[in-house]
């Protein structure tokens, strides 16, 4: 797959923009989204120029954020458009500007665009998860106490399947012996775990964030990793599949928390314990074979890294 310059990162589900603004801290930075007037996702850093206050404790006026503190509104580009404290008459200084970011809504998820600043004929496509446009979803939130690039390399990893997960996924497993195949694929690549007749199982890794299991047709898995903090990562975990039957998606939806809990709660303490944070920081690591797709991982960010470093040179 090509890499550019900048990426988009999933970073928000798209249920959550309802009524109100909603607050997040994404990349170490307070964010506030918000639906504007046509229905679109909207952006910007949660902070007010006026006197810093935090807009996602505002309101939306017909589309627009209004801080809390003096009431001034800002539209989805992020101009001042309404000083109420001035009167209708007062003309606004062109530099009255909160910091707008930009966002797209693509598959249920907004997604952040993170690189340099291009006009939108020059932005890259979102990439597309596999296999789930089909299906509909159940979703649930966890919070993981990890690095988001340490949280990616831990569920693309077959070979700790027998070891933290001995009572759950790994139960099966009494061959420690882990052989990976990496298949690139469109918007990211495929690890497959092999055994002697083919492959066993795989999953899928869209970058630079998403992880998908189809586990039968119709039926799969996947978690999306978004970005809070060097310590921290707030996972939007889905189960799809083809049951869209009111009176049985509540038993769904609870299916859906217990078994991404009682599977993903396993790897949170050993995620926490790794040291350097960072993925990116783990040059010293002494990779092995069965590590194939962290490998093929951090190509990617490797290569990210350097268009970004390129573009930002040039």
């Amino acid at each position: 797959m090509t890499v550019s310059g900048g990426h988009w990162y999933p970073v928000l589900s798209s249920r959550e923009l309802k009524k109100s603004p909603v607050a997040k801290q994404r990349f170490g930075q307070r964010l506030v989204f918000w639906r504007d007037a046509d229905g679109g996702a909207a952006c910007l850093l949660d902070h007010c120029p006026h006197r810093g206050a935090a807009l996602s404790l505002g309101e939306i006026v017909a589309g627009n954020i209004a801080c809390p503190y003096h009431g001034f509104e800002f539209g989805a580009d992020g101009q001042c458009i309404r000083v109420p404290v001035e009167g209708e008459d007062w003309e606004i200084p062109a530099h009255f500007r909160a910091h707008a970011l930009t966002v797209r809504e693509s598959q249920d998820f907004v997604w952040l665009w993170r690189g340099p600043e291009l006009a939108e004929p020059a932005l890259p496509e979102i990439p597309r998860q596999p296999g789930v446009d089909e299906l509909v979803y159940d979703e649930c939130v966890q919070h993981w106490p990890a690095h988001y690039t340490r949280c990616v390399e831990g569920v693309i990893d077959h070979s700790h399947l027998p070891f933290v997960h001995r009572k759950t996924l790994g139960r099966r497993m009494k061959d420690t012996v882990t052989r990976i195949r990496v298949d690139d694929t469109p918007g990211g690549f495929r690890a497959n775990l092999l055994q002697a007749d083919g492959v066993r199982h795989h999953v899928d890794f869209t970058y630079p964030n998403i992880w998908t299991q189809l586990l039968v047709k119709g039926y799969a898995m996947s978690a999306t990793f978004a970005p809070v903090d060097d310590k921290s990562t707030e996972v939007y975990c889905r189960v799809h599949h083809r049951l869209n039957f009111a009176p049985l998606r509540p038993l769904m939806r609870l299916w859906c928390r217990f078994s991404n809990y009682l599977v993903f709660h396993e790897d949170q303490a050993v995620l926490d314990s790794q040291l350097p944070r960072n993925a990116d920081d783990a040059d010293a690591e002494k990779l092995v074979p069965s590590d194939a797709a962290i490998m093929a991982f951090r190509r990617l960010r490797a290569m990210h890294r350097a268009e970004l470093e390129g573009v930002q040179g040039g």
